[in-house]
This record gives structure tokens, C-alpha cells and sequence, in this order.
């Protein structure tokens, strides 16, 4: 029977590959040393394989409950932008700055989101698989890694808007998957994903507004997240 903790070419296991989102944040809970999973212990469980996986682990942290903690989707936003950045550059092992290493969240949280949320990440991963190998190709990883430049500047302003971070994190989740497993149609749910994310940002940040549509716009974005995520878990 396969190891399924061998790594392949690119670093990243069977299992990995497998069960993306359960293994990544099983793997990051586990690093943790304390009260707090911090950056540097998400590179201390899988930094030095490939982008892919923190990029997810970044963007789940991001769409999940976890991601409304004040300042954090910015601070989550500057490190998927500087992995981004290194992807498109070609660099092969990830790197951020020792101070951004410090930065965390308490595990506790981390614990109660996978207890939580286990059917349901559970229901992605059973989704998720090598396939459409066309668009999880260079071209796809180098377009994929400059919308995750854009979208992660996005998700600064759209703090302000409750639930809004979650569907520019959810592209970024997505983008992460499909490099990840080297799955084709999750990198095209990414790129469907970012379509609604830049829409709904300049719907609402246009200005223009009329006269009580924050309030519908608010509530178009509430109501838009979990659609995101309750679709996939029914694929």
C-alpha cells in the first residue's frame, strides 16, 4: 500500500493532494507550540513544499469565521500577496519576513473551526481531484497567482462589509486547492469566483449608491458567501 505521507516531485503528499483541506489544517494545528498557530508555524508544517498549500491554508483562514478578527484579512492579505508575488517571479521555496512570522491566531479557534466545520471540508475534499490538467497548467498557475495579487488587495477595503472578505478568499482558497491537487476545475471556480469578487467590489465601492442600498448590498454579500461555499459542498 502507498505512503500516503510520501511526497511527490513538488513536495506535496498523497494525502495532501487527497484531502487538501482537512490535511493542511490538521498539519497546522498540529505545528502549533502554545495558544497561538502562528505564520511561521504554518511553514514550520509544510513552507518549504510549494505555494499551493499556503495559499489555501491562507485563503481558508481568510473565508472562514476566524478571517473576521480585526486587521487580520489585511495582514492574511499581505502574505498571500507576497506568495503571489514569489509564484510569479518563479521562486521555488516559499519566504516571508521573520517579523509577518510572528503573527497568529489563538489555536483555540483553529481547533473549534475544523471541530465545526469537519462534514463540511470533509464534503470538499471528497470533491477535489486531479483533473481538466489544461487549466491547472503555467499559464493558469501564472494568471491564477496574479488575481491573487488583486484579490487579496480587495479584501482590505471589503473588511468593512460583513461577509465580504469571504468571496475574494474563497477565489484565493480555491486557487490554492487547484495548485494543490492539480485540479483543473477548482482553478476555473477560482476564476469565476474573482469575476464575482471584482463586480461586488465595484457595485459597492463604486460610490453612487442609492439611498439605503448599503443595506441590500450588505445583505447581497451575506448572503453570497455561504452560497459560494454551500455550492461546493454539494458538488
Amino acid at each position: 500500500m502507498a505512503d500516503g505521507s510520501a511526497k511527490g516531485a513538488d513536495g506535496v503528499s498523497r494525502k495532501e493532494r487527497e484531502e487538501p483541506l482537512e490535511t493542511l489544517l490538521d498539519e497546522a494545528i498540529a505545528e502549533a507550540d502554545g495558544e497561538k498557530m502562528r505564520i511561521q508555524d504554518l511553514f514550520a508544517a509544510y513552507g518549504t513544499r510549494s505555494f499551493g498549500p499556503l495559499i489555501a491554508i491562507l485563503g481558508l483562514i481568510a473565508a472562514s469565521p476566524i478571517g473576521a478578527i480585526p486587521g487580520l484579512p489585511a495582514a492574511l492579505g499581505v502574505l498571500i500577496s507576497l506568495m503571489s508575488v514569489q509564484l510569479l517571479a518563479g521562486r521555488k521555496d516559499p519566504w516571508v519576513p521573520d517579523r509577518i512570522k510572528h503573527l497568529g491566531v489563538k489555536r483555540k479557534k483553529a481547533e473549534d473551526f475544523r471541530e465545526n466545520y469537519d462534514k463540511w471540508l470533509s464534503r470538499i475534499d471528497n470533491f477535489i481531484s486531479p483533473r481538466l490538467e489544461w487549466a491547472a497548467g503555467p499559464t493558469a498557475q501564472w494568471l491564477a497567482a496574479f488575481f491573487c495579487i488583486g484579490l487579496s488587495v480587495l479584501m482590505v477595503p471589503l473588511e468593512a462589509i460583513p461577509f465580504a472578505v469571504s468571496v475574494p478568499a474563497a477565489a484565493i482558497m480555491m486557487f490554492g486547492l487547484g495548485l494543490t491537487s492539480r485540479d483543473g476545475l477548482l482553478m476555473l471556480l477560482g476564476f469565476a469566483i474573482t469575476a464575482a469578487s471584482i463586480y461586488l467590489a465595484f457595485t459597492w465601492l463604486g460610490g453612487g449608491s442609492e439611498p439605503g442600498a448599503d443595506c441590500s448590498e450588505s445583505a447581497a454579500l451575506g448572503l453570497m458567501a455561504p452560497f459560494t461555499f454551500g455550492t461546493l459542498a454539494l458538488l
